[in-house]
């Protein structure tokens, strides 16, 4: 049977096709090399390459090119863009033949992180000029992306002496061991030991650890605060992450419902989002000034966000709404855990806070039973929140019969009230109504959809950098990306490289 056969790999062969025969004419490269080629990367704050003596710097544009590239097709490594730039049809048309080393792109990322951000800015003004924005209704949502620090790297305060410990009898058994190699060689000169530099070798490694180490608890005894240091990535905290604690970033994103595409982001170090309300609504204003945008835009957000101190500042926002879930309120629609509470947590149902009813004129608290809580202090004083709170306390409680089903407290039951109860409880009243439920309805499908699509379609499960800013510009890197390639699924590239034309 006659098989189709190849060319000979010792015949030579003369190539009659140019490099834009590579790529189709509707390749989403085209995209990627028009948009980059239409930006002002110096107005965007890319640095300007240094100039070498005998080697010219390759163009800023040819550099970010690659990453776009890479980032889109789930190769992030420097060391693997380089690779790409040498055997891939697509990446030597889009470079033009051109093939940095790893370590130009690697520094090109280090170099230019304001520019980089100023990308994702740059592109949502692409996208409003399409109209493909409206910020009339956003969601702001948070997950955890690990960062580049194992477990193994973790040290703390409380077991730091006794990691010390362990090293130093490690050391030991290692010298005791060779002195015995040394021994057993004296003995016998026609031995020849392998086993020596393997051991040395061993040696070596421990005692790279062991200096590592003191230089941990070196930072231990400088910062008295410090008590868990992360030596890889030292600004990574413990994470929640699918019910396993890691080391990452809690980072932030807005979504914006006309085309579920995200408008800002942000990177925290805190393990929740009760104090991410403020600065995510400044981001949200920070772009809608960069679009031009006055009309009012709805912020939803999960109970997660749900913060006394933040809603007081933030309600009054002019051209936002804020719109976030009753934490009380969404822990209720669990039966579940509302069993579990009422059986196993004092007060139980019926003895909560909410169940206590407000006296204005005589300034007291009324019990389900009928006693009263009087204030105990003339001035508020503040809770483990940094709330302003009253404290009101029954002094009747010694002789009640559901005493143990409201309070574990020998001095009586006693509760605190928020100084801003009153306005807190007429935005939790806001809340109930139809228009702000249905905005609640569709907070999953505007944000959830984007980080479903970073993480699990495009892969962005962890940071390829370390450090705070620098993990703060991936991922921004990371959103326009996902705009990137919302686009090019909406448009054909013949649009796109219209729409380039026009309006970039």
């Amino acid at each position: 049977m006659d098989y189709k056969q190849g060319i000979a790999r010792d015949q030579l062969v003369l190539f009659n096709e140019c490099i834009d025969n590579l790529v189709d004419k509707d390749s989403y490269v085209r995209v990627i090399d028009a948009y980059v080629e239409s930006l002002n990367l110096e107005k965007l704050r890319f640095r300007i390459p240094e100039l070498r003596t005998g080697v010219p710097p390759y163009r800023n544009e040819v550099l970010l090119k690659i990453y776009i590239y890479g980032y889109l097709d789930r190769r992030r490594s420097s060391r693997r863009l380089e690779k790409e730039c040498l055997r891939n049809k697509e990446m030597i048309w889009l470079t033009e033949g051109l093939a940095p080393d790893f370590k130009t792109i690697a520094n090109f990322r280090k170099d230019n992180r304001q520019g980089i951000r100023n990308v994702f800015k740059e592109f949502l003004l692409f996208c409003h000029r399409m109209d493909l924005l409206s910020l009339e209704t956003v969601a702001v949502d948070s997950t955890t992306i690990r960062a580049q620090n194992g477990m193994n790297s973790i040290y703390k305060r409380s077991t730091i002496d006794k990691i010390k410990g362990k090293i130093k009898r490690r050391i030991d058994e290692y010298l005791e061991e060779l002195d015995a190699l040394d021994n057993k060689e004296a003995h016998d000169l026609t031995i020849k030991n392998t086993d020596v530099p393997k051991v040395l070798a061993k040696l070596k490694n421990i005692k790279k650890l062991e200096q590592k180490v003191e230089g941990v608890q070196e930072k231990f005894n400088k910062d008295e605060d410090l008590d868990i240091y992360f030596t890889t990535d030292p600004d990574s905290r413990f994470q929640s992450d699918k019910g396993k604690v890691r080391a990452g970033y809690n980072v932030q994103a807005v979504g914006d419902e006309k085309n579920k595409m995200i408008v800002a982001t942000e990177v925290s170090q805190k393990a929740n989002d009760l104090e991410q309300m403020t600065p995510m609504v400044a981001k949200i204003k920070e772009v809608k000034t960069d679009l031009n945008i006055e009309h009012e835009t709805n912020v939803v957000m999960d109970a997660g966000y749900f913060s006394e101190k933040e809603i007081v500042n933030n309600r009054d926002e002019k051209s936002i709404k804020i719109i976030v879930a009753d934490k009380k309120e969404a822990q209720k629609s669990n039966v579940e855990k509302r069993e579990i509470k009422s059986k196993n947590k004092v007060p139980g149902q019926g003895y909560e806070i909410q169940d206590f009813k407000y006296d204005k004129e005589k300034d007291i608290y009324i019990c389900p039973l009928g006693q009263q809580l009087h204030r105990t202090h003339k001035n508020p004083g503040r809770d483990r929140s940094g709330r302003k709170v009253f404290e009101y306390r029954c002094r009747d409680c010694g002789r009640c019969e559901k005493r143990k089903f409201c309070t574990n407290d020998k001095r009586g039951r006693a509760i605190k009230v928020s100084l801003d109860k009153e306005s807190i409880d007429e935005f939790k009243e806001s809340m109930k109504s139809d228009f702000n439920n249905k905005l609640m309805a569709k907070r999953k499908e505007i944000i959830e959809h984007p980080f479903g699509t970073l993480k699990r379609n495009m892969g962005y499960t962890y940071f390829m950098q370390r450090g705070l800013e620098k993990v703060r510009t991936e991922f921004s890197f990371m959103c326009f990306i996902y705009n990137f390639k919302r686009v090019l699924n909406m448009f054909t590239v013949e649009r796109l490289l219209n729409e380039i034309k026009t309006h970039a």
